[in-house]
């Protein structure tokens, strides 16, 4: 261990975040649109150039070149911790992190300059990356959505190994006879370089974990989504009605199905067009998603202009109820386009479950009280004729 000096340590070290930030960027081949990968393959790059500027110094005073190489450790920490933010859903903490970052060049600046103390340059750099690696952890854990929390939090528990680590370094004294120079700091100093290096490794890993995770929850919430829309497509709506229905029925609890059908919807293909036919589609379902906004309920796209919703915990009358307003909210939301605005109507038809009904039977049910709206004049509710609700007040 005698001859594994800081100057080797350092090569290592050097050559370990190159392959790692080259590595990662590679991610970017395949996910160049989105802006965390990015983050934080900017950020391996950057903390990639201060191991360089250690191992070669800047043909500039030094003083300045350790400011040069802190900067450039302070730009990689701050794309790391905007990455983490971005992740979790969190705005990134900007301006706090400028002001930590800022304070920490002046004051390497200070022991850089007017007293110039390599311990304490050590000690405030330890300190600083204990802080950050503490706060991306805090955001892991706080704010991580459930569907991707595994990976957060096995990131978190990486990231808090590095604020250790750097913890050992603060309180590990710089050799005697250093003289300011980073690489003569001492064998215990290059122990935890050594072990920064194993932290490292883990660290881009975790970064790794985080993003195929994300991947693969978006990818299950694509496969279950309609493309147009962004409801839930028809086979995410039957497999998941299903249940509800079935869970409805073991408790005892009503539940309601209504069918919605956009009324002359191929006459406004038609007249204006696919595209704007597309705009429509869209638009009904925003409105539909700001009417239920907040209740536990199904909905999604059954198929061209059809839409289903499925309503657990609801009987006739409630569902009724809910669908002339929907009927009256959808009337009232024309999408404003050149050349006049389209008004939107919709036919419904509501039918309830009963102690035999199948999901495929129930929407059978509504589909008939659905034609039945229709053949009366498009633009109306109607139930399924088995049940005959209490009058809506």
């Amino acid at each position: 261990m005698t001859t594994l000096d800081f100057p080797t340590i350092a090569a290592i070290g050097l050559l370990l975040n190159i392959g790692l930030a080259a590595g990662f960027s590679l991610i970017l081949l395949v996910l160049r649109s989105q802006p965390v990968p990015r983050l934080w393959a900017a950020s391996l790059w950057a903390g990639a150039v201060s191991t360089v500027l250690v191992s070669v110094p800047l043909p500039l005073p030094t003083a300045v070149g350790i400011l040069v190489r802190n900067g450039f450790a302070v730009l990689g920490s701050m794309l790391m911790l905007f990455g983490v933010a971005l992740h979790v859903g969190r705005r990134a903490p900007l301006r706090p992190a400028l002001v930590l970052g800022g304070g920490y060049l002046l004051a390497i600046a200070w022991f850089s300059v007017a007293r110039p103390d390599l311990g304490i340059r050590l000690a405030l750099y330890s300190v600083l990356i204990i802080i950050w690696k503490t706060w991306e952890a805090w955001l892991l854990l706080r704010h991580a959505p459930a569907d991707v929390r595994r990976s957060c939090r096995l990131a978190a528990g990486v990231f808090l190994l590095d604020a250790v680590l750097f913890l050992v370094r603060a309180l590990i004294p710089v050799a005697p006879g250093a003289d300011g120079d980073i690489l003569r700091a001492g064998l215990s100093m290059n122990v935890t370089y050594v072990g920064g290096m194993f932290v490292m490794l883990g660290h881009t890993f975790a970064l790794v974990l985080m993003i195929v995770e994300r991947q693969m929850v978006d990818l299950r919430r694509l496969a279950r989504r309609d493309g147009l829309t962004g409801l839930l497509n028809r086979t995410a709506l039957m497999g998941d009605g299903e249940e509800q229905l079935a869970q409805s029925l073991h408790q005892q609890q009503p539940f309601a199905a209504m069918l919605l059908d956009l009324d002359h919807f191929k006459r406004i293909n038609d007249t204006r067009g696919h595209p704007v036919g597309d705009e429509v589609l869209h638009h009904a379902a925003r409105t539909l998603q700001r009417s239920l906004r907040g209740r536990d309920w199904l909905l999604g796209r059954y198929g061209g202009e059809e839409f289903v919703l499925l309503l657990a915990d609801t009987g006739m009358e409630q569902a009724m109820a809910l669908a002339e307003r929907l009927r009256a909210t959808l009337e009232a939301s024309p999408l404003h386009r050149e050349g006049g605005p389209i008004v939107i109507t919709a036919s419904i038809g509501v039918a309830v479950a009963d102690a035999a009904s199948g999901l495929e039977s129930l929407l059978a049910r509504a589909d008939a009280a659905l034609y039945r709206a229709k053949a009366a004049g498009r633009n109306r509710v109607a139930c399924d004729l088995g049940v005959e609700p209490a009058p809506v007040p």
